[in-house]
């Protein structure tokens, strides 16, 4: 039990190390943004407020390279491959190794982003607007106009839906349909917990619905992806252990994760410009074939 509670604390800390040096490059970097805000209403006790507050937001996106780069970095500690070597004589899987370190990061990912993320970001972001004087009197809606065949049309708007035809002639008009208020493609989405993504995913906008359902597929997704870019390089670390020096683990965690996330990124939009299926995005599952094949040919 010693042993399993040494890896595990150990592979906490190493994980929060990296986590905290990632945090505060970019808390640097987002401080440097807001110098120009910065005036009578907005000072810089609200600027460093406002990045502390959101920083959660942020992080949620670099949180697993943070757990994929800190755990391989273990392995280049003696004491943490003699204690894990240990383990593994004894009958510990590499694979159950990486969910026991992964799950704890996970859950405390996806909690956060239910019940502290999304309200704490919107809340910052409304208070900054007041303070630099950046307040939307009306607050914007949204409009999709679907194109049903070749001589009708539909416009979906949050008050209700309205069918015409091209001649112009009104077909059919609904008032007050069940799309949720006040939502926009490109601010609100992206603050929305999973229960209110959820609650909103069958509303009368199609595309809208298409981002939606999208997103909540990511989100529940996203760490199946860094869990087997994990495992990938554990296999190959422990296979060439005495040439896979920190350098090496450096840039394959940062550079597979970087890559992940560009890919990630790209089949998002192009499910969204082309109106491909959402379950297009469950695509990280995909990585379980490269893992499989490298076990076979690495593993020992």
């Amino acid at each position: 039990m010693k042993a399993y509670r040494y890896i595990l604390l150990k592979s906490f800390a190493s994980v929060l190390g990296v986590f905290l040096v990632i945090t505060l490059i970019d808390l640097a970097f987002n401080f440097f943004s807001q110098l120009e805000d910065i005036g009578a209403t907005y000072s810089y006790t609200d600027a460093v407020k406002f990045l502390l507050q959101t920083q959660p937001f942020r992080s949620r996106e670099f949180i697993y390279l943070c757990s994929v780069v800190g755990l391989l970095l273990l392995f280049t500690d003696k004491n943490f491959m003699q204690s894990f070597n240990t383990l593994r004589q004894s009958g510990l899987k590499k694979y159950k190794f990486a969910i026991y370190a992964f799950l704890p990061i996970v859950a405390i990912n996806l909690m956060a982003f239910e019940f502290i993320v999304p309200d704490l970001t919107v809340k910052s972001f409304e208070e900054r607007k007041q303070k630099i004087n950046q307040v939307v009197k009306e607050k914007p809606q949204m409009i999709e106009i679907i194109n049903i065949n070749d001589k009708e049309y539909s416009v979906v708007y949050g008050a209700g839906t309205i069918k015409f035809s091209e001649d112009g002639e009104v077909l059919f008009n609904q008032d007050q349909n069940s799309s949720f208020s006040e939502i926009n493609y490109n601010s609100n989405l992206k603050y929305l917990s999973f229960s209110q993504l959820i609650e909103n995913s069958d509303s009368a906008f199609e595309n809208f619905n298409l981002i939606v359902k999208t997103e909540l597929l990511r989100r529940g997704l996203n760490f199946i992806a860094y869990f087997f870019i994990f495992l990938i390089g554990l296999e190959i670390l422990l296979a060439m252990n005495k040439g896979f020096n920190t350098n090496r683990i450096l840039i394959y965690g940062f550079g597979a994760s970087l890559f992940y996330s560009f890919i990630e990124a790209l089949v998002a939009d192009s499910i969204t410009v082309f109106q491909l299926p959402f379950l297009l995005q469950a695509f990280p599952l995909l990585l379980i074939l490269p893992y499989l094949y490298v076990k076979k040919q690495m593993s020992f």
